[in-house]
């Protein structure tokens, strides 16, 4: 059915609502809860929808470039409307935080290195559109949409840490986001809902560093680069 992928769309924003709520600073907040799922959700309607309706795909090809292209053009178009919400988290630049650049850029070369593990994963078979696709789409619209504006404007109305008695356990913002970044990824609503275990662990702890870049370095510029390249030598990788 046409209306699995609207399913599909809102599933994961269900599972992490509770989270944003239970870390909410005070309830004259939940108007920005509200912004941030409108956002998820029609952006995740916009990649689905040349899925769906192949009349709507300007890009013919494998993979969904003309869902990714849209997604970007949201992406961006909603930054600029957004952008005074998000202040003094505009991620979407390319200025570099000096103080903490070498640390970013360490960890960056470490998630690099790790891809080349890839190479001992399952054989695929050369495929230059996958290549390309890789190294340039899902870092630009992901990046622009789950770290410089879904993050973004959770950090604006949620509480700086996680607490537990004396114990501090990072940011929620940076958690929720990767977590919904996973999400997107390992759950599947066609016929039934499916749930894929390693997609939503890997796709989380990778959302979780791209999002401590992201703070760290005041920008989505080394994670947008980070994923790319990570995806292209996943891929790559495999295919040699």
């Amino acid at each position: 059915m046409k209306i699995n992928f609207i399913i599909e769309s809102i599933l994961p924003l269900l599972f992490v609502l509770p989270l944003t709520i239970l870390f909410i600073k005070d309830k004259s907040q939940i108007n920005i809860i509200a912004l941030f799922s409108v956002v998820f959700i029609v952006h995740e309607i916009i990649l689905h929808l040349p899925k769906e309706f192949i009349e709507l795909q300007l890009i013919k090809g494998k993979w969904n470039w003309t869902g990714k292209l849209a997604g970007i053009i949201f992406g961006i178009f909603t930054y600029m409307i957004l952008r005074d919400k998000l202040k003094p988290f505009d991620f979407l630049r390319f200025r570099q935080y000096p103080k903490t650049f070498f640390k970013t850029l360490v960890v960056v070369l470490i998630m690099v290195c790790i891809s080349f593990f890839s190479y001992f994963d399952t054989a695929k078979e050369f495929d230059w559109e996958t290549l390309i696709f890789q190294l340039t789409m899902p870092g630009f619209d992901e990046e622009i949409i789950f770290r410089a504006i879904l993050l973004g404007l959770l950090l604006t109305c949620l509480n700086d840490n996680i607490k537990i008695s004396r114990w501090t356990l990072g940011n929620p913002s940076v958690l929720i986001v990767s977590l919904l970044f996973g999400l997107v990824h390992g759950i599947h609503f066609k016929n039934n809902f499916e749930f894929e275990f390693y997609p939503f662990f890997a796709s989380s702890l990778y959302g979780y560093v791209w999002g401590w870049i992201t703070i760290k370095s005041r920008s989505i510029l080394l994670p947008i680069i980070s994923h790319n390249l990570t995806n292209f030598l996943n891929n790559v990788l495999r295919m040699i």
